[in-house]
């Protein structure tokens, strides 16, 4: 929200709109042969995805979780920190941003303490074990010596 799809002159990132057509093509789709689910009751997620103009410019949000150690961020990589990311919604402009003739947004208009505590909040969500390999299982004691 707020970031403009232009990735370069004359170039734009179409976001969901552009992915559509492959996640409908791509043999291990939900409604694809190598899914687990006999019924095909979870196909329909992929079954109803549609190519419709309003997907342009949409973006998939990842979650939270190890946020802070997935810079750069937004879908173009535009912000280089969490703290760029947390100044442009305190600060955001109001032109750009509009779904349908709705505002769905507003600034947060944070106090330089509140975008510190937010930071600090955002970097408390880090999995300890993210970026680690996972502990090897102990050996059976017949293997031991």
């Amino acid at each position: 929200m707020g970031v403009p799809y232009a990735i370069g002159a004359r170039r734009v990132d179409p976001g969901r709109h552009g992915r559509i057509k492959r996640v409908q093509a791509d043999p291990f789709n939900l409604g694809g042969k190598f899914n687990d689910d006999a019924s095909g009751a979870s196909a329909t997620k992929t079954r109803h995805v549609e190519m419709q103009h309003a997907n342009f410019g949409q973006f998939k949000v990842p979650s939270l979780r190890n946020v802070a150690l997935t810079a750069p961020y937004m879908h173009d990589g535009r912000f280089a920190t969490l703290r760029d990311v947390v100044r442009h919604y305190s600060e955001l402009d109001m032109e750009r941003i509009h779904v349908h003739g709705e505002q769905p947004l507003r600034p947060l208009q944070l106090t330089p303490g509140e975008s510190e505590d937010l930071v600090a909040f955002l970097a408390t969500l880090i999995d300890p074990g993210a970026g680690t390999a996972p502990a090897a299982p102990p050996l059976p004691p017949e293997c031991r010596r």
